[in-house]
C-alpha cells in the first residue's frame, strides 16, 4: 500500500518497533520523521533507509523537549505514531520530576499529542502492551510517583495503562474543518525480553 505524499512522525524511531515503523513508512513514500532522544543514532538508521526521512530531537521526558519539538512544527501531519516508551527501569525520575516510566511512557506522549492535534490530518496511532492487564494497573494519584514502594514493572504496568486513551481528542477543541482525528489505532508491541528498553 502506498503512502506516498503523506507526512508521519514516529517516536522512539532509532530502534526496534520504530525503526521497523520508520523503514517501512518510507519504504512506501511517506515522509517519515524520527523523532528520537539521540539524534547521531537516529542520523544513523537514516542513513541506511530508502525514501524521504528526516530526524527531530525529542525526549518524551522533558516535557520542555516536547513542546520545543511540536512549537517546531508547521505543516499538515498525517499520522503520529506514539512510540517510544521504556520498560521495568530502575527508579529514575524525568526532566520535570515524574517517575520516568509514567513520564516517558504516558505524559509526555500525552502532550506530544495535544501540542500536535491543530496539524493532525488522519489519525494517530499509539503502541500500547497487555502490560496494562491484570494486578497493579491503575495509577495509584496518592503515589504518583511511585514513591512509597518503586517496583519497575508496577509503573510501566499503571503507564501502560492509560495510553491508549490520550490520544482521543475531546469533541470540542477539535481544530476548525477537522471532524475527527481517524479512528484511534493501538498496536501492540508483543513480548519482549525484560532487559530490552525500547526508547
Amino acid at each position: 500500500m502506498t503512502r506516498t505524499g503523506r507526512t508521519v512522525v514516529v517516536t522512539g524511531a532509532s530502534s526496534g518497533l520504530g525503526a521497523v515503523t520508520a523503514r517501512e513508512l518510507a519504504r512506501a513514500g511517506a515522509h517519515v520523521v524520527l523523532a528520537v532522544r539521540d539524534t547521531a543514532r537516529g542520523e544513523r538508521l537514516a542513513a541506511t533507509l530508502t525514501g524521504s526521512v528526516e530526524v527531530r530531537p525529542l525526549d518524551l521526558a522533558d516535557l520542555s523537549s516536547v513542546r520545543a519539538f511540536a512549537a517546531g512544527w508547521d505543516r499538515p501531519l498525517d499520522v503520529l505514531v506514539n512510540n517510544a516508551g521504556v520498560m521495568a527501569i530502575p527508579e529514575a525520575r524525568t526532566a520535570d520530576g515524574f517517575e520516568m516510566q509514567l513520564g516517558t511512557n504516558h505524559l509526555g506522549p500525552f502532550a506530544l499529542t495535544n501540542l500536535l492535534l491543530p496539524y493532525l490530518t488522519d489519525r494517530v496511532v499509539t503502541v500500547a502492551s497487555n502490560a496494562h492487564r491484570g494486578p497493579g494497573v491503575d495509577i495509584d494519584f496518592d503515589d504518583i510517583n511511585s514513591q512509597r514502594a518503586y517496583r519497575p514493572r508496577r509503573p510501566r504496568r499503571a503507564a501502560r495503562s492509560p495510553r491508549p486513551r490520550p490520544a482521543q481528542p475531546p469533541r470540542r477543541g477539535r481544530p476548525e474543518g477537522l471532524q475527527a482525528v481517524g479512528p484511534l489505532r493501538t498496536a501492540h508491541r508483543g513480548p519482549l525480553p525484560a532487559c530490552m528498553n525500547i526508547s
